[in-house]
C-alpha cells in the first residue's frame, strides 16, 4: 500500500504492507551512489538482501553504527562525517536509513546538512523506528539523552516491511509501547482496542500489528504531542544514580508511566491506573523499578530537567489534551505516591 504523508510543510510517500523487494523499485540515475546507514546487527543479518535492492546503483557503500537506541549522538555524527570526506561532490547520492530509531534520526540530520547532492529514504526495521521516520525533527543527542542539534526534514520515501518485525520477540513488546502511547495521547478507543486484542504477552507474540500501521501514520501526521509524551521523565533516568540499570527502552516505558501518573495528579483522568499497571504486568513489562534506583533522587532529576524544558502535556482525559504545565514538587510527589500505593495494592492482591 502507498500513502502520502504530510507534516508541517514536508511531504513524503509511505509504502507498507509488502516486502521490501516488492515495494522498492530502484532505478539508478547516472552516477548514482547509494550509501546505506545501518546498525551492526542489521548489517550482519541483511547485507546481501539490501544490496540486491540497489544492484543497479553505480556504487554502494555502507556506514555501520552501533546498536544502541540513541546512536544519533555527536560521536557517531563525527565518525560519519569523517567517513564521508572521501566522497566527491560531482555525484548524486541516496542516503538510505536501514536500522533502528537512531539511524533514522542520524540519516535525516545528515541529509539536511550535508553539502553532498542527495536525498534520503528510510527503511525502518521496527514500529519504533517507523515512528521516528515520521518525525520532521531530526536530532543529534548528547550522551545524557538531551537534544544537542536539531533540524527539520522528512525522507523522500519510507518503505516499511512488516515481516521484519513479526519475527521479533521482545522487540514486539517495545513496538506495542509505541501504539500504547498513541492511544494515551490521541484516542481512548484505540487504547481500548489494544487492551482487547493484546491482553497478554502470548497474544502480542502471535498477532500482527499490520492493521494498526495506517492509524499510527494518521495520528503522527496530526499530533506533535505523541513523541514528547514521557520524554522528560525518561530523560531524568539518564541523570539518576544507577539509572544505567534500566535499558533505553525501559527508561522510555517508565517515562510514559510517570508522565501518565503526573498528568492524573494535575487533572484527575477518571482512568483505572491500577488495571493499566496490571495489564502491563500481563504483557511482561516491568512495573517496579530496581531497588537500587532511588525515587527521591529521581524526582530531584525530574524537577531539574523540568526547569530547562517547555511545559509538559497534561491530559484532560485519555486521548485528549487539556493544557501544558510545569512540573511542580507537589504534583510530582502526588504522582509518585499514587504509583507506590497502586503497586502495593497489586502486590497484596
Amino acid at each position: 500500500m502507498e500513502k502520502s504523508y504530510q507534516k508541517d510543510q514536508f511531504i513524503t510517500d509511505i509504502f507498507y504492507g509488502e516486502t521490501l523487494n516488492k515495494s522498492i523499485n530502484f532505478s539508478a540515475s547516472p552516477k548514482q551512489h547509494v550509501i546505506i546507514l545501518t546498525n551492526q546487527k542489521y548489517y550482519d543479518r541483511s547485507f546481501e538482501k539490501i544490496n540486491q535492492l540497489f544492484k543497479s546503483a553505480e556504487e554502494i557503500d555502507w556506514y555501520v553504527c552501533r546498536n544502541q537506541t540513541y546512536c544519533n549522538n555527536l560521536e557517531e555524527l563525527m565518525n560519519l562525517l569523517h567517513f564521508l570526506e572521501r566522497f566527491p561532490q560531482n555525484r548524486q547520492y541516496l542516503f538510505c536509513a536501514y536500522g533502528n530509531e537512531g539511524v533514522m534520526q542520524l540519516t535525516g540530520f545528515l541529509a539536511q546538512t550535508t553539502i553532498l547532492p542527495s536525498h534520503y529514504w528510510c527503511l525502518p526495521v521496527s514500529v519504533r523506528s517507523l515512528a521516528k521516520a515520521l518525525l520532521v525533527e531530526q536530532a543529534i543527542m548528547k550522551q545524557n539523552n538531551q537534544v544537542l542539534l536539531q533540524v527539520k526534514n522528512l525522507p523522500q520515501a519510507i518503505y516499511f516491511d512488516q515481516t521484519l518485525t513479526e519475527a521479533q520477540q521482545d522487540g514486539k513488546l517495545v513496538d506495542l509501547l509505541i501504539f500504547i502511547r498513541v492511544g494515551i495521547v490521541c484516542d481512548y478507543h484505540f487504547l481500548q482496542n489494544l487492551y482487547l486484542n493484546f491482553p497478554d504477552q502470548h497474544r502480542v507474540y502471535r498477532r500482527s500489528f499490520a492493521a494498526l500501521i495506517p492509524e499510527l501514520i494518521h495520528y503522527y501526521a496530526h499530533s506533535s504531542e505523541i513523541e514528547t509524551f514521557g520524554k522528560l521523565f525518561e530523560a531524568a533516568f539518564y541523570q539518576t544514580e544507577n539509572g544505567h540499570l534500566l535499558s533505553a527502552n525501559m527508561k522510555r516505558l517508565f517515562g510514559i508511566l510517570f508522565h501518565l501518573f503526573w498528568s492524573d495528579a494535575n487533572n484527575a483522568l477518571h482512568f483505572n491506573l491500577k488495571n493499566f499497571l496490571i495489564w502491563f504486568n500481563h504483557l511482561g513489562y516491568p512495573i517496579t523499578l530496581p531497588p537500587q534506583i532511588s525515587l527521591t533522587d529521581y524526582q530531584l532529576q525530574v524537577l531539574a530537567q523540568g526547569q530547562k524544558q517547555e511545559p509538559l502535556t497534561v491530559l484532560a482525559e485519555i486521548g485528549k489534551i487539556s493544557a501544558h504545565k510545569d512540573v511542580t514538587l507537589q504534583t510530582l510527589q502526588q504522582a509518585i505516591t499514587n504509583y507506590q500505593v497502586i503497586l502495593k495494592e497489586i502486590s497484596e492482591s
